[in-house]
């Protein structure tokens, strides 16, 4: 977890008031593939997907069930 960022895929909903998370995949072997013709859904590793969705979906439930906390 870490403060600020959030890229460019969600940086525009900062205005927003809301909650704003990203996952930050393992990069060794993302940019093979981000933004090239091989860029495509087949290509992903399909236990990793789940992994990283279930990752997201833990934290939507922990932050439902307890809040965020004080700053």
């Amino acid at each position: 977890m870490r403060k600020g960022g959030g890229g460019a895929d969600i940086g525009p909903l900062k205005g927003m008031k809301g909650l704003l998370s990203g996952y930050s995949p393992d990069s060794q072997r993302y940019f093979d593939y981000h933004h090239t013709a091989a860029d495509v859904f087949s290509a992903v590793n399909q236990r990793e997907l789940e992994m990283g969705a279930a990752s997201m979906t833990a934290l939507v439930y922990l932050v439902d069930k307890y809040g965020l906390g004080k700053d």
